[in-house]
């Protein structure tokens, strides 16, 4: 076994400080360059699961119903679940750790919840590099060379831009480290009992041997999985990892049945703590599709050309790693250096990067939205580990030249990542896109192989201000606010990088001095921590109120969301359909009210959106809200809005700024058929009606008409509801032609039968006692009437009883 770290290593609270200080720095550039919104429909997916999980507790993504009628089922973010409810393809994992932000962000006003989950990555990328720092500090590196490959990592590779978005490789990458950490921690810091000596050994506690180094470990590797199904694999590379090391754990290479025993016990702490988090994984599994094996994905898209795949992902323009990270091409170098030193984390780092590797080079399907190759972001600070060895053999040769062209491939890839996290690639991909015929995987295509199909070509091409991915570089205006709080933080946290005095001091100096530069140093980092959070506060506080992305706070749109939580039950749901909105109540809406989002209109309506309507009416719910922007009334493809109008009791209709509307449905209710036949005019009948007899106040009443067309209608007729008190005031009504604008009178044949739902919404303060129920037709344009053969400009429907009994 390894003994503790070489003399060459800081010790262990200086590396500590050190790893902080490199996290801290990283973490500010992140919020430099930070945007705060979707990118992809992944995210949007992955996104969906956290607010279902901390608004309500559950696990499906119906908010994003539309996502899965505008791919094929295999491209789809989402799948329909055993309930008929959507869920997404995504893993847990990166849901649970958003929720925390989240939380916090639904609880404080001025918060937008996209907006504070969209630092998530950027923590854990921040983090991954401390990490890096610790385990090269482990393996006895020099300061610097841990200082210098921390840094690349966080600003020369890809992993920068991926830190903006909210995919789940950089949690991914995050807790593939901290296992790679742990498992070194373990294995250079237990202490085992010499074999040879013969005396019976103590027990060590588990703090001495390290023991709980290991379920934290297999727990972290496990939560991989819960990230991604597909890092499975990698937990075997990781438990030959930790084989090995407990093989060589004997003194001077002797073996016992004691310290096979010992050793199977460890081992065995490691799947344990694996377990908890695969337990979870099957759970997740099982609750979605009732098959705790079945991850939503299609697993048949594979092809045996592993060449072209490791082409495509290592050097092709479009997705090469070495492309879009120049710099880790001396990781391969790198690694041999590093198997000369230490074997078997060098062997692991190859284990993890050539299993991903080989997995995604016969990966049929293609990435969508990428800088470089997201599949192997996770394995991003692997390759960054692996150059290490280069960095720190520069502190003992005088080869300037090899000093230039480590800095001259450090220089290309922090400008390809500047471009990537600046400007939005979204506008390349488009044009790419348009080029290649509107094909979505791009890999299919001459994109592969063309040069200047690139998307760090695009970038530069499309470097101007309308297509910046900066929130403080926006059209029309440049903030200074932002620009200068961000960058004050980044000179802040890179002055305490540079500053690095009190983790120098030799242990042999005056301890007074070392213990004034530490507490010095602690003040610092303390007020930084501070300002880096209070920077984050004000910078979301501010972002929030801005109308650039998310539209006005006071906007049509979220005024209808809001108006209808206000009046929620705890049943009560919403349908939206509003095409380019949908990221509007992710972030601002803060009422818990499950929504139903039909965002893009789909013609004919797919037969897996029926039960989903369907649910809205089983639930216990008193009323459904539909909210729509910038759509009329009764459109043809709003099929939403024309079942609702079949199925449901349209009570309100009303507009709102921005063409927004709010309409509001009433749910069916028990009730009596009540045989009516009036004619009202020359042409139309109502044949029956069928109602309740007692309603609560606040209640929307049900009505359902039964009509006939005697003969074909001469115009437009709008029909009215209303209760009449016994002094023959108006307690309530309700206008709105048949089934909501959908089949207007004017459009009946003679012999027409049509059944037409209303609502009649009951005023909540609404006095109990016995009312009367009239109904009839008019002219919209005139207020006319249409009467009975016995003069009456209505239909008396009878009486109704209204109580305000919970």
């Amino acid at each position: 076994m390894m003994s503790a770290p070489p003399s060459t290593g800081l010790p262990a609270r200086n590396a500590a400080a050190l790893a902080f200080s490199v996290g801290l720095f990283l973490f500010a550039v992140y919020l430099f360059t930070y945007r705060g919104g979707f990118h992809s429909v992944d995210e949007v997916s992955t996104f969906a699961v956290t607010e279902s999980l901390v608004k309500f507790g559950q696990l499906n993504t119906d908010q994003i119903a539309w996502t899965q009628w505008v791919a094929t089922q295999s491209e789809a973010q989402g799948f329909f679940g055993r309930d008929g409810h959507v869920y997404s393809k995504k893993g847990l994992a990166v849901s649970l750790f958003q929720a925390p932000l989240y939380w916090l962000a639904l609880q404080l006003p001025g918060l937008g919840m996209l907006q504070s989950v969209s630092l998530l990555n950027a923590a854990l990328t921040a983090a991954t590099a401390s990490l890096i720092v610790l385990i090269l500090q482990r393996l006895g590196f020099s300061a610097r060379a841990s200082l210098v490959t921390a840094l690349l990592y966080g600003l020369a590779t890809i992993a920068w831009v991926y830190a903006k978005y909210l995919f789940s490789g950089a949690l991914a990458g995050f807790l593939l480290t901290l296992t790679f950490y742990l498992l070194l921690r373990y294995k250079q810091d237990a202490k085992r009992p010499p074999i040879a000596d013969q005396r019976p050994p103590k027990r060590p506690s588990p703090l001495a041997t390290g023991l709980w180094l290991l379920p934290l470990a297999g727990f972290s590797a496990g939560l991989t999985v819960l990230a991604r199904a597909n890092n499975l694999l990698l937990l075997v590379i990781f438990g030959l990892y930790l084989l090995f090391s407990g093989q060589r754990s004997a003194v001077s290479g002797q073996r016992s049945t004691a310290h096979y025993s010992l050793f199977t016990i460890h081992y065995s702490l490691f799947i344990a703590g694996a377990a908890i988090a695969g337990a979870i994984f099957l759970w997740y599994n099982w609750a979605r599709s009732g098959n705790p094996l079945q991850t939503g994905y299609d697993l048949s898209i594979f092809s045996p050309n592993l060449l072209l795949g490791l082409y495509k992902l290592l050097f092709s323009p479009l997705r090469g790693l070495f492309i879009y990270s120049p710099i880790l091409i001396l990781s391969i170098p790198g690694w041999f250096k590093l198997k000369k030193r230490h074997p078997a984390e060098a062997w692991l780092i190859a284990g993890l990067a050539g299993v991903t590797l080989l997995l995604f080079s016969a990966w049929t399907s293609g990435e969508g939205l990428s800088w470089g190759s997201r599949f192997l972001l996770p394995i991003v600070p692997f390759f960054s580990i692996a150059i290490a060895p280069m960095i720190d053999q520069l502190r003992i040769t005088n080869y300037e030249l090899r000093i230039v062209f480590i800095a001259f491939l450090a220089g290309v890839s922090i400008f390809v990542q500047i471009l990537g996290v600046s400007i939005n690639p979204w506008v390349f991909l488009g044009d790419l896109q348009a080029q290649f015929g509107g094909e979505f995987f791009l890999e299919k295509t001459g994109a592969l192989y063309d040069f200047s199909s690139s998307q760090i070509v695009g970038q530069i091409q499309n470097w101007r201000v309308e297509n910046s991915d900066l929130i403080w570089w926006q059209p029309g205006s440049f903030d200074w606010l932002a620009f200068g709080l961000g960058l004050a933080l980044v000179l802040a946290a890179g002055w305490l990088l540079y500053d690095r005095r009190p983790q120098t001091v030799d242990r042999r100096s005056n301890p007074q001095i070392q213990r004034s530069a530490v507490s010095g140093q602690r003040s610092v980092v303390a007020m930084l921590v501070v300002s880096a959070f209070v920077t984050f506060f004000l910078l979301t506080r501010y972002y929030h109120s801005d109308t650039r992305q998310f539209g006005s706070p006071d906007s049509g749109y979220l005024q209808a969301l809001n108006s209808a939580a206000q009046t929620h039950n705890g049943f009560d749901r919403i349908v939206t359909v509003a095409e380019t909105n949908y990221h509007v109540p992710m972030n601002r809406f803060k009422g818990r009210v499950p929504l139903l989002g039909f965002a893009r209109s789909v013609e004919p309506l797919p037969d897996t959106a029926y039960p989903l309507l369907e649910s809205l009416l089983n639930v216990g719910a008193q009323r459904v809200w539909l909210v729509t922007a910038g759509r009329q009334p009764a459109e043809a493809d709003n099929r939403a809005e024309a079942w609702l109008a079949e199925n449901a009791f349209k009570a309100g209709d009303e507009w709102l700024p921005d063409t927004a509307r709010l309409l509001s449905y009433g749910v069916p209710l028990p009730a009596q058929t009540l045989e009516i036949n009036q004619l009202l005019g020359d042409n139309i009948r109502l044949e029956q009606v069928i109602r309740p007899q007692i309603m609560r106040a606040g209640q929307i009443l049900p009505a359902t008409f039964i009509w006939r067309a005697v003969a074909a209608p001469a115009g437009d007729y709008t029909v009215f509801l209303q209760l009449i008190a016994a002094d023959g005031s108006l307690a309530a009504q309700h206008d709105a032609p048949p089934q909501g604008g959908y089949r207007p009178t004017g459009t009946w044949t003679q012999g027409d039968s049509l059944r037409d739902q209303h609502g009649l919404a009951l005023p909540a303060d609404l006095p109990p006692g016995n009312y009367r129920l009239i109904a009839g037709l008019y002219n919209p344009a005139n207020g006319q009437r249409l009467t009975t053969l016995d003069g009456a400009d209505f239909v008396d429907l009878g009486a109704m009883q209204v109580t305000n009994d919970k």
